[in-house]
């Protein structure tokens, strides 16, 4: 078993000293560090580089800036927890606190959950073998919306007559909003008995006055400004993401699936790709990457990452969305979207729903893409093939109609 080393803020010491007990009984081997004032924390968290920062709310240095956002500027690799007494989900504090947090626990919280999410954090850093690229993603990096979505979604939000189910529609549209809202629901402040999939459900959930305020307060959605980036292009990256996410959809729906089942392949059709969107704000990625291609296309751009870098683009996004707590199912399909075979254990009808939807749907826009031959060969896949090929040429040129 793995062993973490753990730094606890927290301006409670009774509080440290049931962390402390707890965990030497049930994890002896683990590294711990305690702070009782977010200046004490930085200078342990220098000196000692934790993996993983747990830590109350409102904890504060001397020029009043946030401990888990100087965290997040010095040390982006690190892993960052909240745990909070807040009563209020709703409070502009816990919000503002999804700009530098990955995960969000509730007091009083039981030891078993506890361990269990910092072990789970951490052993998504497998899907992740470089450090630059652990710190480029591990500091919630730029994630902008369409823009005009963002505009949108704006004037929706400021307009007396617009219902939630409205909002839902306009942020179930954009892949960052979806990630950004599913992030805070499936929090523990919320409660939920469930992990929610649906963007539009989790809307609802969060009611007006917490989407106006992660609007217009927070600002944690903002708009993609003009990128002129080789190989890239915003706008096909979005329609292609809701055209995977419609597509793996219908696929999880004609294998007979549960309906949760196809809200996380709708979901993993959405976000599959959000890690071209993580990297934006680092070009020298998208150099490398593009130096020693000859051509344009999903496939070799995906095999020119893992020449370079060892990982994908798949695997970046996964592993924020895996840290954000989204459904096991979503990241795993987000991760091996490319390469479903490197999972030795047996392929999730919503891994097999993104990886086939995302290769029909390049091969409708001309390029090269290749579909696990496992998959392929599976019964039930074979039989509606060539339905599925032929669904994803509708779909590709009906859009492009509509886009003209």
């Amino acid at each position: 078993m793995k062993t973490y080393s753990i730094l606890f803020a927290d301006p409670d010491q009774k509080v440290h000293d049931g962390h402390r007990r707890m965990i030497r009984a049930l994890r002896p081997d683990w590294n711990l560090l305690f702070a009782v004032s977010a200046r004490e924390a930085m200078n342990k968290i220098t000196l000692y580089r934790p993996e993983v920062v747990v830590s109350e709310l409102n904890m504060k240095l001397e020029d009043g800036s946030d401990l888990l956002k100087a965290v997040q500027v010095a040390y982006p690799e690190v892993i960052r927890i909240v745990l909070s007494s807040e009563p209020d989900g709703e409070s502009e504090v816990i919000l503002r606190s999804t700009q530098s947090a990955h995960r969000f626990l509730a007091k009083p919280c039981k030891g078993e959950i506890l361990l269990e999410q910092i072990e789970k954090a951490g052993s998504l850093r497998r899907l992740l073998n470089s450090r630059e690229l652990l710190e480029i993603i591990s500091g919630i990096p730029y994630l902008p919306s369409l823009p005009q979505l963002y505009h949108e979604l704006v004037r929706a939000v400021e307009s007396p007559l617009i219902s939630l189910s409205e909002i839902g529609e306009i942020i179930a549209r954009d892949v960052s909003m979806t990630g950004r809202v599913l992030h805070l629901v499936n929090s523990a402040f919320f409660g939920l008995p469930r992990q929610v999939s649906n963007p539009q459900t989790a809307v609802v959930l969060l009611g007006i006055n917490v989407i106006k305020s992660l609007v217009c307060y927070v600002k944690l959605f903002f708009a993609a400004p003009d990128i002129i980036m080789p190989g890239l292009s915003l706008d096909k990256l979005w329609l292609h993401s809701s055209l995977t996410a419609r597509l793996s959809r219908e696929i999880a729906t004609n294998l007979n699936s549960p309906p949760s089942v196809q809200e996380d392949a709708f979901l993993a059709g959405m976000l599959h790709d959000v890690g071209k969107l993580l990297l934006l704000d680092h070009p020298r990625y998208f150099s490398r990457v593009l130096q020693p291609m000859s051509g344009n296309s999903e496939k070799e751009f995906s095999e020119a990452e893992y020449k370079t870098f060892g990982v994908s683009h798949a695997e970046i996004g996964a592993y924020l969305l895996g840290l954000w707590g989204l459904p096991d199912p979503v990241v795993e399909a987000v991760a091996c979207h490319h390469r479903p075979g490197q999972l030795k254990l047996e392929k999730s009808t919503v891994l097999v729903a993104t990886h086939l939807a995302n290769a029909f749907l390049c091969m409708a826009a001309g390029e090269a893409a290749v579909i696990d031959p496992g998959i392929a060969a599976e019964v039930h896949v074979k039989r509606l093939f060539d339905a599925w090929k032929k669904r994803a040429g509708v779909l590709y040129l009906e859009s492009n109609r509509e886009a003209a």
